[in-house]
């Protein structure tokens, strides 16, 4: 059962209520799901079409939020980085980027942010891929972190949404320490 959620803003109850249903979907226990709902990159997942005005908002939203609880479960491996992956920071993130209607801006600053903190999580996860095996565009030299990152950063500053702010900015990720992309 769907935890209430304690909020006065009709949108932010909304994609709320979307993140806790998906935990329910997933089966997730109380202190998964907690966690699933505290993350700011499942947050800002389920928020992105509210906060773009898209049509059906609740369906993208979900949508999108299955995919990321697919990508960091059991069925993970289907969506590690691989080298086609490599032309474009916004490859991996094809999947969550289908909107229907909405302000392209809020739109492309939500992905951008996505994509920034996707960057960190490669950079910080570099020795840890290598010994893993796992291919990063980073540890295999093909992206640059520091650049692509100040690239990301400046064209996500570039457009002005403070509720996202509220959910994440761009200046999450810096600190290396939380595994932004899994709860488990």
């Amino acid at each position: 059962m769907p935890q209430t959620v304690a909020s006065c803003d009709p949108i932010r109850v909304r994609w709320e209520r979307d993140l806790l249903n998906v935990a329910d979907a997933f089966a997730m226990d109380e202190s998964e799901r907690t966690r699933f709902a505290s993350k700011p990159i499942a947050r800002l997942i389920a928020a992105l079409p509210y906060l773009a005005g898209c049509e059906r908002p609740e369906r993208t939203a979900i949508e999108h939020l299955g995919v990321y609880v697919l990508s960091v479960r059991s069925t993970r491996c289907a969506f590690f980085a691989s080298p086609d992956d490599d032309r474009d920071v916004f490859a991996r993130l094809e999947p969550i980027m289908r909107f229907r209607g909405g302000d392209r801006s809020i739109i492309e600053r939500g992905m951008t942010l996505l994509a920034l903190n996707m960057v960190a999580d490669y950079d910080r996860d570099q020795g840890v891929d290598r010994v893993l095996g796992k291919y990063n565009p980073i540890a295999a030299g093909t992206w640059d972190a520091d650049a692509m990152a100040g690239a990301l950063r400046r064209r996500a500053t570039e457009i002005d949404c403070p509720e996202m702010d509220e959910i994440m900015s761009s200046t999450e990720g810096d600190e290396g320490a939380d595994d932004w992309w899994s709860w488990e």
